[in-house]
């Protein structure tokens, strides 16, 4: 290496990215469409899997981004969808991850001492521990706070986590108004919406050949979602609904990409405990209550399900609308992928929804948890295919302007620009 090249390589600054989901969806997308963006020339990322990486790992690597796993810095989840509340089969886990936080922020400081960085890159609120071992290290910590933090049952974790936030951060990225306003308000939180990439995500990509890969009819119209049927999602709510649209338009069908529904678990125990709490309506499961209404009412035909698949944009281009029937609220990237394809949504009207969607504008707000209003507002845009087509073109509109990839990476970068000094030239 020539000397030039490494007084270049000693001035970029490195961006350490701590990062938990093992799967790759909308957190781990995101993440990655921001390091694609990063200026190489400035700034050296590398990203921590702090989880046991299943399917998320691999598109990293697959861009030469440097990647280290170790699981045994642990998180403290206290979002809208990863609760740890005392209906979750998993109670003592409340316990267990308060007593891990200290011993992991000790480890993620010994490993910041062999991982040298110049700044903490968090992708999400349960981070705390790293978030601990970062500024116990010294080092600024860029805390991304992707998610709704749950009320509780008293709302004292919820306090906790947002004192965390407020005293470890530098300086706070939320992806929307909803999320900064659970947050005190100051000059050290910005608002940055999540990105879309237009060159990938093109209302001009034809959806012909991925529908004639599935062997669809020509004529049938198409629904999609994008998520699986975690409980989170609604699955069990757009099933009963796909029943109710079959009545009366019995060619539709209901593509379901994401996580598919799992098999059963290995341990008799632990079938038996799901089975009886599930029957006790302690834990109700959305998978099994939407694979039982498939069975019981033969909607094989009527609902597809996809699995993980990296042709959203193909599937999306092949459908008409996307539905995003979620039972807990939280940012969804599906719909503002919808709105890139210039495709309508029809969305649970929660507060977050609200900020996507447009309702009348940009697709349609139903009630969570409402199959027969989810059913009339689908029949609604499949009926009309006028009203379809401009609230698509509203939405693509809206995504153009608010889901920039360019203007929004550049104003995280500012933040990283305003923490650490200066080094070279922007190009």
């Amino acid at each position: 290496m020539s000397r030039d090249a490494i007084r270049s390589d000693s001035l970029k600054r490195r961006i350490l990215f701590v990062h938990h989901a093992a799967d790759l969806g909308g957190a781990s997308l995101s993440l990655l469409s921001l390091i694609e963006r990063l200026d190489r020339r400035r700034y050296s990322p590398a990203v921590l899997f702090n989880c046991h990486p299943g399917s998320v790992a691999a598109p990293f690597q697959e861009r030469g981004i440097p990647i280290d796993i170790d699981p045994g810095i642990s998180t403290y989840p206290h979002a809208q969808g990863a609760w740890l509340g005392l209906r979750s089969l998993r109670p003592w886990e409340m316990l267990t991850r308060a007593f891990q936080v200290r011993p992991s922020a000790r480890r993620f400081r010994e490993f910041l001492r062999t991982h040298p960085c110049d700044l903490v890159h968090l992708n999400s609120s349960v981070q705390i521990p790293a978030a601990i071992g970062a500024r116990d290290a010294g080092l600024p910590v860029v805390w991304h706070i992707r998610e709704e933090l749950h009320p509780g049952y008293t709302g004292l974790r919820r306090t906790w986590v947002r004192r965390c936030i407020e005293r470890y951060a530098s300086h706070v990225i939320v992806i929307s108004e909803q999320n900064a306003a659970q947050l005190p308000p100051g000059p050290r939180t910005t608002v940055v919406y999540n990105f879309v990439d237009f060159q990938r995500f093109d209302r001009s990509v034809s959806g012909r050949e991925f529908r004639e890969s599935l062997d669809l009819p020509a004529n049938a119209p198409l629904v999609g979602m994008l998520g699986g049927v975690l409980d989170s999602k609604g699955g069990d709510v757009l099933t009963e609904a796909a029943l109710l649209v079959r009545r009366r338009r019995p060619e539709v069908v209901f593509l379901i990409a994401g996580v598919p529904p799992g098999g059963e678990s290995p341990s008799a125990v632990k079938r038996t405990l799901r089975r009886l709490v599930e029957r006790l309506g302690i834990v109700p499961s959305a998978e099994r209550r939407a694979l039982e209404l498939i069975g019981r009412h033969g909607l094989e035909r009527t609902i597809r399900f996809l699995g993980l698949r990296r042709d959203i944009p193909e599937m999306l281009a092949a459908c008409e609308l996307l539905v995003w029937p979620a039972s807990v609220s939280h940012f969804s990237r599906p719909i503002i992928e919808a709105g890139a394809m210039a495709r309508p949504v029809v969305a649970s009207d929660f507060p977050s929804s609200r900020e996507l969607v447009i309702d009348g504008t940009t697709g349609l707000l139903t009630p969570p948890g409402d199959p027969h209003r989810l059913a009339e507002a689908i029949v609604r845009l499949l009926e009309r295919p006028d009203e379809a087509r401009r609230m698509g073109d509203a939405g693509h509109a809206l995504a153009r302007e608010r889901y920039d990839p360019e203007r929004n990476a550049e104003a995280i970068f500012a933040i990283y620009d305003s923490i650490l000094a200066p080094v070279g030239g922007r190009a």
